[in-house]
This record gives C-alpha cells, structure tokens and sequence, in this order.
C-alpha cells in the first residue's frame, strides 16, 4: 500500500505535472426538483442542442502552413509595424508567425483548462437545480475546447508556451477563493469575453480554414457561457452586502488592470532573444490596442449588468480609458455575434457536405470500373 500523502501541495504539483491549487468551496445539494429558473432552463436546452463533436465538423487531415499555421494577419503581430519588424527578414518573420500563434493557443488552452476546473466549482456551489444542469453542459463544452486546442498545438503549430503571469494571478485568486462567484467573475466576465472577442475576429480574419471554423465553433459556445455568468450573478449580487460587492468590484478592478496592461507575449521575445526593444514595441503596438477595445467593448457592459458598477468601478475604467464602452448595445452585438457564428459553420458544413458527395461519386465509379 503506497504512503503517498495525497494532502501534500508538492507531491500533488509532481503528479499532476503542473500545478496544485487549493480548490475551497461547498457542495450544495437541492431537492426541491419543482422549483424552475426558467431563464437558466432556457439556457440549459440550448447548451444540449448546441453540442457538437470537432472529430465530425472540422477537418483535422487539413494541413497547415508550418510557418503560419493559423493563417495570421500580420496585424495581429505585436511588434508588426515597428523598425525592429521591418528590419526582419522574411525567414524571421515567419518564426515570429508560428510563435505568436503557439503563444496565443497556448493561452487559450491553458484559460479553458481553468473554465473546465471553474465551472465544476460552480456546478457544485450553485444553489438552484438548472444552474447546476446547464453548468455540466458547459463542462463538456470546455472539455472539447481543451481538446481542440491541444490538438491543434499539439499537431498543427508544434509549439508551446507556460500561462501568462497576469492569467495566472487572476487563476490561482479565484481557485483559492471559498465563494464560488469569484470564479463566474474570472471566467464568465472577464476570461471568456476575452475569449468571446478574440474568436470573433479570428473566425473572420484567420486564413487558415481549419482555425476559422474551429474559432466560429468556439466562439458560439462563450456566447452561452457568457450569458451564463451574467445571469448568475444578476440574480446574485442583489443579495449581497455593500462591505461583499466592494471585494468582487476591487476582484474585477485588479482582473481589468491585468487584461489592459500586464496581458502581454514578452514569452514570445524572450525565448527568440529579440530583447528589449521587441517587449517595448510590443506594449505600444495597434494590435495591442485593437485588442483591448474588442475586449473590453465586452466586459464594461457587462459589469453595469451585474451590477458591479458603482463609483470605484466607473473610476477605474475611466483611467483606463474604457469607461464609454459602458454604452455599447451589447445585446445587439451577442445576437450579431450569434447570426455570425451560425452563418460561417452553415459555410463549412456547406464544404463538407460538398466533399462528401465528391468522395461518394468517385468511389461510385471506382466500384463501376471494379
């Protein structure tokens, strides 16, 4: 019988292969199966119609390029645009493509590993009964997005990068943190509009076929996932004390910071030896800026909608320069969002079904010719 102390952060991080965090919370149980959330059970069908499985709607035999696997615009490239980026040969610049999508992917898989983790938290804190049913919905949806962007690393880029410092803090906060809300906060409000926004641009603007389909998949699920955060926590926060809402503002103020500025790719730079002139043009790049206005046209409105939006909040946004956001109609943009997402998988299985009928016409006259 092994003596291994299962309790042990240390002997957890070597077995896990990574990283142990203290997982606090309660498990809450409801038996009161007649009680209905019919907003959320609305929620709950779509997560189960809208499953999907990426083995059947992408086409992994696609290959890729090996220099650009994801089809990059270059102004998506941090340093693009600067003398350092001019001055590169092209050989250079296509390294510089393949890591900034390694790093990109590698962010993404290690953010939904984090959902895949967060969301089993809520599924047990929740208190109501189709909360905890569309919960599992979206744990299988961020199973198959661990899944994808593993894959896609793993057999289409071929690189891998750690979790960004500023992820990280934001992770390990929400982990050790006993009330489950603070993890619908990192992931449903701050995480997951991130990667709501990113999707969207890619799934338009990716040259790869293979990662613009996988990008519109994806990007319809966080709409859901989105949708699911802020209902939660609309129904929640009006319970709570004013002392309560000041921690999760001073959470979300801390998380807005992180995104704004210290959500960075110097990993990029420091593993190519580019230095410090490539870290520098990074932080005042266009595309830097371009994606903190996509994100952010996200998240301020969200946080007016749950609420977490008084005084300290506004002040904090104002400084950052996003406080206008506040009056996007962000409803109108989830439903364009949505139309989007729809129509560009409509557009691949169009393809695929198109390639179906070629296969089974050749081998119709294979077997004619047998």
């Amino acid at each position: 019988m092994s003596d291994t102390d299962y309790t042990d952060q240390a002997v957890l991080t070597e077995l896990a292969g990574g990283k142990a965090i203290p997982v606090n919370g309660t498990a809450v149980f409801q038996f009161d199966y007649d009680k209905r959330n019919e907003k959320m059970l609305r929620l709950y069908v779509q997560g189960k119609q809208r499953q999907w499985d990426m083995d059947d709607r992408l086409d992994w035999s696609h290959e890729t390029d090996p220099d650009d696997p994801l089809g990059i615009p270059d102004d998506f490239i941090s340093i693009a645009g600067s003398a350092l980026w001019d001055r590169l040969p092209d050989t250079e610049r296509r390294v510089v493509r393949r890591h900034t999508s390694g790093w990109l992917y590698s962010q993404f898989l290690h953010s939904e590993q984090f959902a895949l983790i967060g969301v089993g938290k809520i599924c047990q804190a929740v208190s109501d009964l189709d909360s905890k049913m569309y919960a599992a919905t979206q744990l299988m949806d961020e199973a198959r997005h661990v899944e994808g962007f593993n894959r896609f690393i793993s057999t289409k880029i071929g690189l891998r990068y750690g979790l960004s410092g500023s992820l990280n803090a934001m992770f390990e906060h929400a982990m050790r943190e006993p009330r489950w809300d603070f993890g619908v906060l990192a992931a449903h409000i701050l995480v997951e509009n991130m990667g709501l926004a990113t999707f969207g641009v890619h799934r338009e603007r990716l040259k790869d076929p293979l990662a613009r389909a996988f990008s519109a998949y994806v990007a319809r699920d966080e709409a859901r996932h989105v949708a699911f955060g802020r209902l939660l926590l609309r129904q929640y926060y009006p319970q709570l004390t004013e002392a309560e809402l000041r921690e999760r503002e001073d959470f979300v103020v801390e998380g807005c910071w992180a995104l704004r500025d210290r959500y960075v790719d110097d990993d990029i730079w420091e593993r190519l030896g580019y230095g410090e002139e490539a870290v520098a043009a990074a932080r005042r790049s266009p595309a830097k800026r371009e994606f903190r206005r996509l994100v952010f046209m996200r998240i301020v409105p969200g946080l007016k909608e749950i609420g977490l939006f008084g005084p300290r909040v506004q002040a904090a946004l104002q400084q950052m320069g996003v406080l206008g956001f506040s009056e996007v109609d962000e409803a109108a943009l989830r439903a364009l969002d949505d139309q989007a997402a729809v129509d560009a998988m409509a557009a691949h299985e169009l393809v695929d079904r198109e390639q179906d009928i070629k296969r089974m016409i050749e081998l119709g006259r294979t077997s004619a010719a047998s």
